[in-house]
């Protein structure tokens, strides 16, 4: 009898996690569908500003190349809520010419490896870039080493990616 009733105990309780494990399964396809959803949300203006090309010192490159090559762990930002579009770019400095101008040591490269925050912004008008709005900084715990603005700063990017 008590092994019977073990049986039965242990059918019943299967029988409750059927329903928890259907609602679990639902669950997790809701949670997959608005995933999905919130991935094909991201504007087709946001796709088509990465892979616009650019061509400089008889080279052409994409946005995305660019900035995929001179910076580590890249992150993307599109605002076009105003009258300009801006395209924010974040990531991690490399030790690969970038801001070579401002010869920082090698104990601050080394720093700067783990630390060097960049920020670019583009702006666009009618999905056109406006290299002379362009704006960058560099902060390295929390610290602004590096704020420059303008097409100046943007070529040094392209000369960093082509060289």
């Amino acid at each position: 009898m008590r092994r019977f009733s073990l049986i039965l105990f242990t059918v019943i309780l299967l029988a409750g996690c059927g329903e928890t494990v259907a609602d679990l399964k639902e669950a997790a396809a809701g949670i997959n569908s608005k995933a999905n959803e919130a991935a094909s949300a991201i504007s087709i203006d946001v796709h088509s500003i990465r892979a616009t090309e650019i061509k400089f010192d008889n080279h052409t490159f994409t946005i995305n190349d660019l900035f995929k090559t001179i910076l580590r762990d890249v992150q993307w930002d599109y605002d076009d809520s105003g009258k300009t579009q801006q395209l924010k770019i974040t990531g991690n400095w490399q030790d690969n010419g970038l801001f070579a101008q401002h010869s920082f040591s090698g104990n601050q490269r080394e720093q700067l490896k783990e630390n060097g925050e960049v920020e670019i912004i583009l702006s666009f008008n009618s999905g056109t870039m406006d290299e002379t709005k362009t704006k960058v900084s560099m902060k390295m715990d929390g610290q602004i080493l590096i704020k420059e603005e303008g097409q100046e700063i943007l070529h040094h990017l392209y000369n960093a990616y082509i060289h």
